[in-house]
């Protein structure tokens, strides 16, 4: 009945409406995407699309067009519309250089076209990245104070998106996938700030333009090199990294060239400090990576543009802890990872409306780690936080008295990893008539996985492995090495109706080589223009996604997929439906209302497999203490967790999303947004319902900027996040370890030291998995720029302080047992204390 109503009132307001056809270039003729076009005097408008183009339905009437985009200057052209009819029009916009002042204007974002159909979507200004307070001037950290989106911790950049895990979420860059899109073990991201154009992230329902992931679309676009100079520099340096951005013009095919490099150095300040406090010995390289990303753009030809990305990386660390470090537990670490990208991209834009690219890739991430050391002191003297002189009092003592001297558990492994993807995608635009558009395309990648794995581990750390069932067992030496292919097709249909209504069908099919399967993935979305300024957007579809060592980077969980009960695998599966509503008040004001709901099936968890649990009773009325006041270990029926991959758990998640906006102006110089979500997340498990590890009930997020005056910007980001699920000890038991007799049938007894019966904290299985909440979450986060001119270069200063009235918020929570009451002592792990830093940004 709706869809009556919707023509019955779009029908007469097409026949009064003309239609203007556009495009936008720059002087070379190159398209420009993510260009600003504004109607005066009706005060609506519309962005580019990736060919440059864009379409405007508009009453009869004369208007003139204002197109706007960072770094150009402003272009202008009248048109006069006619009812019923098209008006083609075209615009050149010429660069310019940026002031330091001017970037930081982050209001003037894209406005999403009422007939673009894909709800979820979120885009940010690149500029909002280098200024949100507490962001670390990172793509991924400033994308945590959106409305969907969570943070794993504060410690991580890892994106959290409506009830799914980060190894869910598609990560793209120039389009080119990549794995492991983390520096720092998470803690930024491969995107640089400086050189970043066009961010957009799609949280749910997105087009059948993306396949192999469950969750969300993170589409990050590099920018061109400056076109009107041949040399051009950006230099930006903190407390902890330097940024270095040259480009300029090449004299050849209307070309430009970018360079950009950056590299954490406070590794070179804090290295010196810890061998001086002599916490570390030899030679130290704590974490720190550097990267070099290169593009080059070339025009041989109107209708033909080229461009050719190249990005790599390195991480590393080294230490060795030092003879009078203060702990008793030791450590010694070399790790060293690479992500190498190298990319190029053909689009051909043979007459207006038809549009195809080539994109070519190859991609690595690899890496070599080991790792040594002894640990385990605070069970062993019963204390939070014993010093090596306490540990060292202690052995001499037992020494003295004839008794066992307790020893720490120690760990040796080693291993390497290589991820590699070489791909090609072809897709293309063929506008059919002025109210339809195809897409399709096609991707075929090779996938190459090797990964190995030593692990040399205590004898009496594996016995007390074996003794717990919720721990899986590792293997103490793995090695795997596979490659299959991973196809892709699609096509999708933008069909206008009418001016009100735009549906977009589409069709993807995906085959998995890992698994040697096909699926199909249907996806609908529509969108409908209630009132000019008010559209209401909806979608549906039905996404898989395949297994693959490369996806346990973020999920850190190991699974052995060479085990034969896993050759019947299944992808992983989810259902979304999504409903929303935006309202564009004015051209300063959004506010946009969305629900949602996901459904999750097939997805792939380690296999708890029958199995043996060893308990014991304490003797009404005897000491717990003593070993003879508790029963012998008897086995009893229970399930063991398995390193095994099976299609083991459901899942659900669903909720409600508020964003209200405020773009800048000069009348208001106040921007930013205001963001709540209420949501749920849950997981199913062998007929066990248990919340999500991610499952926030309430989330408001507040990001303010405020252009004081032209030398002065205040930021301010404020986050509130009700706790996150975590899993409660039920109480204590004894530490049963089971060991082999001479037979090699297993034997179980219960684990003493000089005090006695040692215990351990009992929590329980799936019954009581994430059945208790941590502390809630909040930190307000303040950044202070101001600019100003120094030997005739523009230059801006800042002081960002993370966490500024010093929240203590909770990472996790240890449990150990007092060794004289048999309380259970909790231990809570804090995240980021309040952190300040400051910087300078110069352009030459």
């Amino acid at each position: 009945m709706w869809w009556v109503v919707a023509l019955l009132v779009s029908c007469p307001l097409l026949a009064q409406q003309g239609t203007v056809v556009g495009v936008v270039r720059d002087t070379a003729g190159i398209p420009l995407s993510g260009v600003s076009i504004r109607v005066e005097p009706l005060g609506v408008g519309t962005v580019s699309r990736p060919g440059g183009e864009f379409r405007l339905e508009l009453p009869a009437g004369s208007y003139r067009l204002e197109a706007r985009l960072l770094g150009y200057e402003p272009g202008r052209v009248t048109v006069r519309v006619e009812a019923g009819k098209t008006q083609r029009v075209a615009l050149r916009l010429r660069q310019r250089v940026i002031s330091l002042q001017e970037v930081r204007v982050l209001g003037r974002q894209p406005v999403q076209l009422p007939e673009d159909t894909r709800p979820s979507l979120i885009a940010v200004e690149p500029r909002q990245v280098k200024y949100r307070a507490g962001a670390v001037e990172d793509v991924l950290r400033t994308l945590q104070a959106l409305s969907g989106v969570l943070a794993v911790s504060d410690f991580s950049s890892q994106l959290v998106i409506r009830g799914s895990t980060p190894d869910q979420n598609l990560i793209l860059i120039d389009g080119f996938e990549v794995f492991n899109p983390y520096r720092l073990y998470g803690l930024v991201s491969m995107y640089n700030p400086e050189t970043v154009a066009d961010i957009q992230l799609l949280t749910g329902g997105f087009p059948a333009q993306y396949g192999d992931r469950l969750s969300a679309v993170l589409d990050v676009t590099n920018r061109s090199g400056d076109r009107e100079r041949p040399l051009r520099a950006h230099v930006a340096a903190s407390i902890v990294n330097a940024n270095t951005v040259l480009e300029g013009r090449l004299p050849f095919w209307e070309g430009s060239w970018l360079v950009s490099s950056r590299r954490t150095y406070y590794d070179l300040i804090a290295g010196p400090i810890v061998r001086a406090l002599k916490l570390v010995e030899g030679d130290v390289a704590l974490p720190n990576f550097g990267d070099l990303q290169l593009k080059l753009t070339l025009s041989p030809h109107r209708q033909h543009t080229v461009s050719f990305l190249t990005i790599a990386n390195r991480d590393n660390t080294e230490l060795t802890a030092g003879p009078e470090r203060p702990r008793p537990d030791s450590i010694s670490l070399f790790d060293e990872s690479y992500n190498v990208l190298v990319g190029a991209t053909w689009l051909w834009q043979p007459r207006p409306g038809v549009s195809a690219r080539l994109l070519l890739s190859a991609y690595s991430n690899h890496g070599t780690s080991s790792f040594g050391g002894e640990g385990g002191s605070e069970l062993v003297l019963g204390r939070e936080d014993p010093t090596l002189e306490e540990f060292r009092r202690l052995r001499d003592s037992l020494q003295r008295r004839g008794l066992e001297v307790p020893q720490l558990f120690r760990v040796e492994g080693a291993g390497g990893f290589a991820f590699r993807r070489y791909g090609a995608l072809w897709e293309a635009t063929w506008e059919a008539s002025p109210r339809q558009t195809l897409q399709w395309g096609i991707g075929v990648d090779w996938i190459r996985n090797e990964l190995r794995l030593r692990l040399e581990i205590d004898p009496r750390l594996k016995a007390l492995q074996a003794s717990n069932p919720n721990i899986p067992r590792l293997p103490e030496s793995y090695t795997v090495s596979v490659e299959y292919p991973r196809v892709g097709v699609y096509v999708q249909d933008r069909i206008r109706l009418t001016s009100a209504l735009t549906l977009l069908p589409g069709l993807r099919w995906d085959y998995f080589g890992f698994l040697r399967r096909g699926v199909v993935s249907p996806r609908f979305s529509l969108s409908y223009a209630l009132w000019s300024t008010t559209t209401l957007r909806a979608a549906w579809g039905l996404y898989f996604q395949s297994p693959g060592y490369e996806k346990l980077l973020d999920r850190q969980l190991f699974l052995d997929f060479t085990h034969p009960r896993a050759r019947g695998l299944k992808p992983e599966a989810a259902s979304h439906v999504v409903l929303g509503i935006e309202r564009r008040f004015s051209p300063e004001w959004l506010l946009r209302l969305e629900g949602y709901s996901k459904r999750f099936w097939n997805l792939i968890v380690q296999e708890r497999l029958p199995g043996t649990v060893w308990v014991t009773s304490l003797t009404p009325g005897e000491d717990p203490r003593k070993p003879e006041s508790w029963t012998p270990p008897v086995p009893v029926p229970g399930d063991s967790l398995t390193v095994i991959p099976v299609n083991g758990a459901t899942g659900e998640a669903y909720g409600v999303e508020l964003l209200l906006q405020k773009f800048f102006t000069p009348e208001l110089p106040v921007y930013g947004w205001v963001s709540y979500s209420l949501a749920w997340a849950y997981r199913q498990q062998n007929g066990i319902r248990y919340p999500f590890s991610y499952d926030r009930r309430h989330v408001v997020n507040l990001v303010l900027g405020w252009r004081i005056s032209s030398r002065l910007e205040l930021n301010v980001t404020w986050t509130y996040g009700t706790g996150f699920p975590w899993t409660e000890p039920l109480g204590i038991k004894p530490r049963i370890v089971v060991e082999q007799d001479s037979s090699g049938n297993p034997r179980a007894r219960i684990d003493t030291d000089w005090r006695g019966v040692s215990f351990v904290v009992d929590r329980g299985g799936l019954e009581n998995l994430n059945r208790g909440r941590l502390p809630d979450y909040h930190r307000l986060d303040l950044r202070v720029t101001t600019y100003t001119t120094w030997f005739g270069k523009q230059w801006s200063l800042y002081l960002d302080v993370v966490n500024l009235y010093n929240r203590a918020n909770i990472l996790a929570i240890t449990y150990r047992v007092n060794p004289e009451t048999l309380a259970i002592e909790p231990n809570p792990i804090r995240m980021l204390p309040i952190l300040p830093t400051f910087g300078v940004t110069v352009q030459l």
